[in-house]
């Protein structure tokens, strides 16, 4: 009896398996163009191909696949949005608007239509039709973040801070889950230094904490605002997720520089980052101060110098290394 259960479930495997492979083979690009010269306007197939188009980097066929299934199903409004991404993707912006306007025509309570609309001109820095055609998708879903967030970003842009961090703040009202929100509000804030940009990093955080940049945004919020251990720690969470990012290194090298007076500590960090980043022409300058302090001129003319190696026209570093220069001679 237990043989004939396990050989039971080897079949049911088996078969399982077989039938996986089937439809793996059933739908790839050749079999779906076969049943398709036999069935052209079968547009659940030409979805398929269209997918694995562009799977393989396909674009143009993939394009050919939408307008096919437009002239299909030509009251869609998904396959024109659809359509319009590709082209945005491609640069071709008369493209992307035009589709966009047909879309808008065929659906026009489609509140994604007006954001993306909305977006290209952001792309432009036309800012009243940025807010104009945000507006027309908030009339048609008032809770759409999308439209709110594009707004935000316009106002950011035009300098308006009151009105950017109203639309953030009612971009996650309605999506507590914007990442992208939360980073701009955040950004906001800490121009502002107001530590609510470390509430919006945070959230940030919440919603991926596998993203670097959060908490690089939230290290240097701290380290503007004299909260020096917390941005060391906060430092020290970024390199024990990637310990190849150069500039949690250097920025706790500046700290123990600049504002903790703590040389010692800050050569090795600098040293790091010069390791993981070997063209870091500031880490170079930095550890050669650091040189200077201790009294090691010649090792703080080596980093001068392979500063200048990196970049010529630095000027601190010009200005410095005649200054340890002139110190080397005196001394001789």
């Amino acid at each position: 009896m237990k043989y004939s259960l396990i050989i039971l479930l080897l079949f049911i495997f088996s078969l399982t398996s077989c039938q996986n492979d089937n439809a793996a083979q059933e739908n790839t690009i050749e079999n779906l163009s076969i049943k398709l010269e036999n069935d052209p306007q079968n547009i659940d197939l030409l979805e398929k191909r269209k997918t694995l188009y562009l799977q393989q980097n396909q674009t143009d066929k993939a394009i050919a696949d939408l307008q096919q299934c437009i002239n299909i199903s030509p009251n869609d409004s998904k396959y024109y949005i659809e359509l319009s991404d590709l082209f945005m993707k491609e640069g071709k912006v008369n493209n992307t608007l035009a589709l966009l306007e047909k879309a808008s025509k065929v659906d026009p309570n489609n509140s994604t239509v007006w954001v993306k609309v909305s977006e290209i001109y952001l792309l432009y820095k036309k800012y009243n039709e940025v807010i104009k055609f945000a507006n027309k998708a908030l009339e048609v879903d008032q809770y759409n973040d999308n439209a709110f967030f594009v707004k935000a970003y316009a106002f950011k842009e035009m300098g308006n801070t009151e009105a950017a961090i109203n639309n953030f703040q009612e971009c996650l009202k309605n999506n507590p889950n914007n990442y992208s929100a939360n980073i701009e509000l955040g950004a906001i804030y800490s121009q502002l230094n107001n530590d609510l940009a470390i509430i919006s990093y945070n959230n940030a955080i919440a919603i991926d904490s596998s993203n670097i940049s959060a908490f690089y945004n939230l290290g240097l919020f701290y380290q503007n605002n004299d909260k020096l251990n917390e941005a060391i720690g906060t430092y020290n969470t970024i390199i024990e997720m990637d310990s190849l990012f150069p500039y949690s290194y250097y920025n706790i090298g500046y700290i123990y520089l600049e504002l903790l007076k703590i040389t010692d500590m800050a050569i090795p960090n600098f040293t790091k980052a010069i390791q993981v980043k070997p063209d870091y022409k500031e880490a170079y300058f930095n550890r050669a101060l650091c040189y200077e302090e201790v009294g090691n001129v010649m090792e703080a003319r080596e980093d001068y110098k392979k500063a200048l190696q990196i970049d010529p026209q630095y000027e601190l570093a010009i200005v410095a290394l005649n200054r340890v220069e002139a110190t080397i001679y005196e001394t001789e």
